[in-house]
């Protein structure tokens, strides 16, 4: 049984808020650093600064977009499982709350889509924040499993 989008908005609205303070306490903590490096045989993202100490996050990616196009990772069979570790969880969580947005493969998708799925996955997994960095046509999302400071 679908939910309708405006319960689905009422839901996913305070998951953005709570994502956005996650990023916030995440980079209060870790600093603002100058490079960013998506290693996706690792499903690592690490955060170098010659100021600051290097940080590496380990991640699952929660999908991409291209154009106004959504794709969920559970569904992109050019995402490696390492690289999409939890989001059967949030596929789950979508089915037995009635929310199609989460077990639809492809949405249509405007600026906020990325930021409110993963804001879902940051909520299913209890990730501990999120990021999306360019692709060749578009985003893709992460959400952070664990952090850990790798360098000086």
């Amino acid at each position: 049984m679908a939910i309708c989008d405006d319960c689905f908005e009422d839901f996913v609205h305070p998951l953005v808020h709570a994502g956005m303070e996650k990023n916030d306490s995440f980079f209060l903590k870790y600093g603002r650093h100058r490079r960013w490096d998506w290693d996706d045989s690792l499903a690592t993202l690490t955060f170098s600064d010659p100021a600051l100490p290097t940080v590496q996050v380990q991640c699952s990616v929660v999908g991409t977009t291209e154009g106004d196009s959504w794709e969920w990772s559970w569904a992109n069979k050019n995402i490696s499982p390492h690289e999409k570790a939890g989001m059967e969880k949030v596929r789950e969580f979508g089915e037995t709350r009635g929310f199609e947005k989460l077990t639809t493969p492809f949405l249509v998708a405007d600026e906020f889509t990325g930021w409110e799925m993963t804001a879902v996955t940051e909520h299913v997994l209890d990730a501990l924040g999120g990021y999306r960095f360019p692709t060749e046509d578009g985003f893709c999302y992460l959400a952070f499993r664990n952090v850990e400071v790798v360098g000086p």
